[in-house]
């Protein structure tokens, strides 16, 4: 049962305890043995000096815990601290709390996610609709990079992110749309000035991937808001953009 106790415990405060129980255990048994024994062949037994015996030996015990058993306990706390404080831990500590902070960023490439770039197409294109700003968006496929190792495509897509948003204005957006797959958000740009974006990007992002080891294609699709339309069909043809971009293999294709 003690054994039991301690391995559940796994402590080792609580795993000394079990080790002073015991021990008391065995010497109790032994000096009511012996007094029994006295009993029996009629020795001057007395129980005053038993129970005597057996209170200095709780005395000792609990001494003996108490020394060892604060030193166990105060090396525990060390360790514990020093878990808490190990660079590691703090990194996965701090990236958990971001993520709960921040629920529209990917992790990845410190960009908005899906949902990041949702909420902000549907406030452009309520801004569009109204005042009859210009919007268009653009998806940039990077192919290639299924074939790679999880970290060399993690890599690939970090430095494809920093590349676009070089390569963007200041009131223009970037962010992982999906798993290979950026969006681009260009306020006050028709389909003209979306065209010399994705010519823009396509350059740079071209320089940029000659000087890596990793080979992948990047295919664009450009469009531009309709006023009165709703999310889906924008997206459904900026969709269809960049699928005939990698069908036709055009670096990049733009549907009006």
């Amino acid at each position: 049962m003690i054994d039991l106790i301690c391995r559940k415990k796994n402590k080792n405060g609580s795993c000394l305890l079990a080790f002073i129980i015991k021990i008391l255990l065995i010497v109790i048994v032994a000096e009511l043995v012996i007094y029994l024994y006295g009993l029996l062949v009629g020795m001057d037994a007395n129980i005053e000096d038993l129970v005597k015996s057996i209170l200095r030996l709780l005395l000792v015990a609990a001494g003996i815990f108490f020394i060892f058993g604060r030193k166990n306990g105060s090396q525990e706390a060390v360790e514990s601290v020093g878990d808490e404080l190990d660079p590691e831990n703090i990194e996965e500590d701090v990236k958990e709390d971001e993520l709960k902070q921040w629920p529209n960023i990917d992790p990845l490439t410190r960009t908005s996610n899906e949902r990041g770039l949702t909420i902000s197409i549907l406030e452009l294109m309520a801004l569009a609709d109204r005042y009859g700003h210009k919007l268009s968006i653009g998806l940039i496929k990077i192919d290639g990079i299924d074939s790679l190792e999880e970290t060399d495509a993690g890599d690939v897509m970090i430095n494809t992110a920093g590349l676009m948003t070089e390569s963007l204005r200041m009131p223009d957006r970037i962010g992982r749309f999906r798993d290979n797959m950026f969006m681009a958000l260009l306020p006050e740009s028709d389909i003209a000035g979306a065209t010399i974006v994705a010519d823009r990007l396509r350059e740079n992002l071209e320089k940029g991937m000659t000087n890596t080891t990793h080979r992948v294609s990047v295919w664009i699709g450009m469009t531009e808001f309709h006023r009165g339309e709703d999310l889906q069909s924008f997206l459904d043809r900026v969709e269809l953009a960049v699928a005939q971009s990698e069908k036709e293999k055009n670096s990049i294709c733009i549907k009006p």
